[in-house]
């Protein structure tokens, strides 16, 4: 059945990769001023230039068209000029990396929604930081960590997201306890966030952007992996992502 969302706010780019990610899907756009009321027979209306609307939206529709929460991972990986569809690629690995571990669907569910929205908190970081071309200061720098804690708090509570929270927050502990926002340390950190960490640098390393080649070659980054194996890394974790071979590369379609 045909969606038809009503899309209002300023926000070019995000409203570009909505419009991009719903070509093949039983979605219509529907451009609206944020004052107008919501035309007939629309079933939601989405606010592109806010993070926060966005999400409520996504998530409220989530049990009818898991799409919507696909389209606004699309709109976060638009704003970091990554290539379409990289967010997709983290969850397909977040899957078979589920299935290799024999873990349930549960589990599975909320690994491949905590990929989907892993960065949500990025929304809220300027641009003029988030996008810098070069070293950021240290200032800057502590702004963007704080991604983790500002997606927690967009995704606590809602119906739906119950579980992903933590996946949110946690994704960048290091199994050393090196690493934000909290210095998690060892099995302290969530199981399905040291999950996520290794999927997202590794897909990190690995995935190009629109601007530039990827920075890794596949055998560099599972070099890495393997190296900081114990360190960023769970080690347990690190070796069946490397033995079942948990990295292949699936070419992305554009």
């Amino acid at each position: 059945m045909l969606k038809r969302i009503a899309v209002a706010g300023s926000d070019e780019k995000a409203r570009k990769a909505l419009s991009k990610g719903v070509k093949k899907l039983d979605i219509q756009l529907v451009d609206v001023e944020p004052s107008d009321s919501l035309p007939d027979m629309t079933d939601a209306l989405l606010h592109v230039g806010s993070a926060q609307d966005a999400l409520h939206l996504a998530v409220q529709q989530a049990d009818r068209s898991e799409e919507l929460l696909h389209l606004l991972a699309e709109a976060i990986d638009c704003r970091e000029s990554f290539k379409p569809k990289s967010s997709q690629r983290v969850v397909d690995h977040a899957t078979r990396f589920v299935k290799a571990l024999g873990l349930d669907d549960e589990q599975r569910i909320l690994l491949e929604r905590g990929a989907l929205l892993r960065d949500i908190g990025k929304l809220k970081i300027p641009n003029d930081v988030l996008l810098k071309d070069g070293l950021l200061t240290y200032d800057e720098w502590t702004l963007v960590q704080q991604h983790t804690n500002i997606g927690a708090d967009l995704v606590r509570d809602l119906p739906g997201m119950e579980g992903i929270e933590e996946i949110v927050r946690c994704h960048h502990e290091c199994f050393d306890g090196d690493g934000y926002p909290d210095k998690l340390e060892g099995e302290a950190i969530p199981y399905l966030a040291q999950m996520l960490k290794i999927i997202d640098v590794y897909c990190a390393m690995t995935s190009p952007r629109a601007y530039r080649s990827g920075t890794s070659s596949q055998d560099d980054a599972l070099a890495y992996l393997k190296n900081e194996r114990g360190k960023h890394f769970d080690p347990e974790l690190v070796d069946v992502f490397l033995e079942k071979k948990i990295g292949t590369v699936v070419k992305d379609s554009e």
